[in-house]
């Protein structure tokens, strides 16, 4: 019933339009016709790109790419032979040993040789980019 009323009005207000772009709008909607537009019109209100919408989609991507230097830097870690005084493993380590070791604080080493804190780390950061996710 909402979306008969919405694509009326909708119909409505493209009839007023000139007929170039009538013409242009039944070009590019035919395949969809109204439905088309009221698909448009069940979009969510948080859509819209809001201050607060655009800082959580960036920091959402930051989190991805930022998840995968902390992947990278764990699958290294099983390399003893790493030299990680070079560039760029030393750019990779000092980015992600501060945040690695907020965990290893917490979390003690199994046996005294298996690290299981990037576990949690990586548990973290899905969650918190879950809830940005989830704010847009």
């Amino acid at each position: 019933m909402l979306e008969m009323l919405l694509t009326k009005s909708l119909i409505h207000k493209l009839s007023t339009l000139s007929p170039q772009i009538q013409a242009s709008i039944r070009i590019s909607s035919s395949s969809g016709g109204p439905l088309f537009f009221a698909a448009i019109c069940d979009r969510p209100a948080s859509y819209l790109n809001t201050p607060l919408t655009v800082v959580a989609a960036g920091l959402s991507k930051w989190l991805d790419i930022y998840s995968g230097v902390l992947m990278v830097r764990v699958l290294l870690s099983w390399f003893p032979n790493i030299p990680w005084d070079r560039q760029p493993l030393s750019a990779i380590r000092d980015l992600c040993d501060p945040y690695l070791n907020l965990f290893r604080n917490i979390i003690p080493s199994v046996f005294d040789t298996l690290d299981v804190s990037p576990s949690l780390a990586f548990a973290v950061l899905g969650t918190l980019g879950s809830i940005l996710n989830n704010s847009k």
